[in-house]
């Protein structure tokens, strides 16, 4: 055994890991329709007027709107119909006075028009139509560039897409943008005992489960997870999955972080590059390392799937999304009573697990080597070093795993 060096608080590891955190320069191009959730490469101007055209925007009557003036359901004014105008087609028919057209919403207002009345506020008998309200001038009009303007600012570099943006752009006829790359994230899992899922257990052995947790992790927060094969306890194979990761702009080893004897991962990091921290005064995941080797991030998490994913939440999270250029995550967090005591370590900070059940906190933390402590949980309690026991019926404040 090789015991830790030094121990570091969580606040000090999480300010070191944000530090290390360069956002990603590259871009692509990709489809608009595909571009939901991405981050803008590049400003973003209108190419035309949006709408191209003044149009309907209620279905009903173009009319003047002077030749309304008075109307109401006790005095209508009569106007005589000249034509009918549907959306995406174009007329040759203007009005003058005394007359309006048929109008459907979205269709091209004719020329001498300057108001649409609503057709509920409107009686039609043959040609002859009763206007019953008097609209105002561009009433019921959707003006030309009234949306957007030809070389306009539709969006700024370094904004995410969203559904409406992406109407936004659209809009514009664009089909295709540029959006930055998503950070890829190469994943190794270490260790003699683990197996790919799917295949035959050992004796001794268990499935890997680290690399399909923080794979789904990754994704959800914007990255590219690359998943390389299982390393043994090997320097030889350490080394030489390292080499193949570092083509990626992050590397996240799994197990080989703690002070065991086969924990090899820290040797090979040490060798490469500059350990920035190994070691967290934090429950679950104390093994937890990251180190800078030719320039990329490498974290070495605890082989453990609960404080693996622990602090894939609570540290990797909030370094990818900084390196996608995605605003920070901002989980929910309820403040509800504990159904029973919960006793914690007092010389450590720790993220405990519990899930909500009628409206109170139950514990769900059943050690770190449990999948089930996350699997079974809704998100985490904080529970500060030196406290050793929280009351049952307290209140505390569950920060949920996003959904």
């Amino acid at each position: 055994m090789r015991p830790f060096t030094s121990i570091i608080p969580f606040d000090e590891a999480r300010r070191l890991t944000m530090e290390a955190a360069a956002p990603i320069e590259r871009t692509e191009t990709v489809f608009v329709a595909d571009a939901d959730g991405r981050v803008l490469g590049r400003d973003v101007t209108a190419a035309v007027d949006v709408p191209p055209f003044d149009r309907a925007a209620m279905d009903g009557y173009a009319v003047r709107a002077a030749d309304t003036t008075g109307a109401s359901a006790g005095h209508p004014v009569a106007l005589a119909c000249v034509g009918a105008i549907f959306a995406g087609q174009v007329e040759n028919v203007s009005i003058g006075g005394g007359q309006c057209v048929e109008i459907a919403t979205g269709a091209p207002v004719p020329p001498g028009a300057d108001a649409v009345v609503m057709v509920e506020q409107t009686s039609r008998d043959a040609d002859l139509v009763s206007i019953r309200a008097a609209p105002t001038h561009g009433q019921n009009i959707g003006t030309r560039a009234g949306d957007m303007r030809a070389g306009a600012l539709v969006a700024t570099a370094g904004t995410r897409l969203t559904p409406a943006l992406i109407g936004a752009l659209a809009g514009t006829g664009l089909d295709r943008v540029d959006v930055f790359m998503r950070p890829t994230v190469a994943l190794v899992s270490t260790g003699n005992e683990i197996v790919e899922p799917g295949q035959p257990l050992g004796a001794g052995q268990i499935y890997d489960v680290n690399r399909l947790t923080m794979s789904a992790l990754i994704r959800r927060h914007g990255g590219e997870p690359v998943i390389l094969p299982l390393a043994g306890d090997s320097l030889d194979e350490t080394r030489g999955l390292l080499a193949r990761a570092l083509a990626h702009d992050v590397v996240v080893f799994s197990g080989g972080s703690s002070v065991g004897n086969r924990d090899l991962v820290m040797d090979v990091l040490r060798e490469r590059g500059d350990v920035l921290y190994h070691g967290i005064a934090v429950k679950p995941g104390k093994p937890t390392a990251l180190a800078r080797i030719d320039g990329r991030p490498v974290f070495a998490m605890p082989g453990n799937p609960t404080s693996c994913l622990s602090n894939g939440y609570l540290l990797l999270v909030p370094f990818l999304r900084a390196v996608a250029r995605l605003p920070p995550w901002e989980p929910k967090i309820v403040e509800l009573p504990l159904a029973n005591e919960i006793r914690s370590s007092s010389d450590r900070h720790q993220f405990y697990t519990v899930r909500i059940v009628e409206g109170r906190v139950e514990a769900a933390f059943k050690g770190s080597s449990a999948v089930t402590s996350m699997a079974h949980a809704d998100g985490y309690i904080e529970i500060s070093s030196g406290i050793e026991i929280l009351p049952a019926g307290s209140s505390v404040k569950v920060t949920l795993w996003c959904q």
